[in-house]
């Protein structure tokens, strides 16, 4: 017997190469409580700490383009067609999220986007330990979208301290949301972007 997958759109995931990571991180801390670099009015998220960053959006702008070039073909070329056959990095932010904050569900604008977890401050285990739930969603980043079946379905990512300089690639347009966390007092600190056709 022999199974036939059904053509659909991954996610990509990488390892931010540490050069990388080290100047994200640096930007990251200098713009902390920059009130003129505040991006938190133009972002879905209840996190009241979000800063645009402006150095490294030339600094990712290679590793970015790659990335964008390896989930572009796995897409249907009628999309590609549709949002052009290259990619330019046109926004790009860091996240500071204190326990209790969270992003609800959402999509970004663009082709692509991304996520970069720079600080996990907690223990995912202990997060679950705080809730008997059947169904934990606590300090999960979860993704929303329609199978080939047309039902609604969910798929979550445990994210812990393991995950740091992990980076999420994915179409701009799938729906997710960040849960909040609840046992820790520092920052969760990622960096998000998106990226457009041209």
């Amino acid at each position: 017997m022999k199974k036939i997958n059904l053509p659909n759109i991954p996610i990509l995931t990488d390892t931010v190469p540490n050069e990388l990571y080290d100047s994200l991180l640096r930007e990251s801390h200098e713009v902390f409580d920059k009130e003129n670099l505040s991006f938190s009015t133009e972002l879905a998220g209840h996190i009241k700490k979000e800063y645009f960053l402006k150095e490294n959006i030339r600094v990712m702008k290679n590793y970015i383009h790659s990335l964008s070039k390896k989930l572009a073909s796995t897409m249907d070329k009628s999309d590609i067609r549709y949002y052009g056959n290259d990619f330019s990095l046109e926004e790009l932010w860091v996240n500071f999220q204190k326990k209790h904050e969270f992003n609800p569900l959402h999509v970004h604008g663009g082709v692509f986007s991304f996520v970069i977890f720079m600080k996990i401050p907690y223990d995912l285990h202990d997060e679950e330990k705080l809730f008997n739930s059947e169904s934990l969603h606590v300090s999960k980043l979860e993704f929303y979208y329609t199978n080939v079946l047309g039902r609604i379905v969910n798929f979550d990512l445990n994210i812990n301290k393991s995950d740091e300089k992990t980076i999420l690639f994915f179409p701009s347009k799938l729906n997710h949301i960040v849960y909040p966390f609840f046992t820790k007092d520092d920052y969760r600190i990622t960096i998000s972007g998106n990226v457009y056709g041209k």
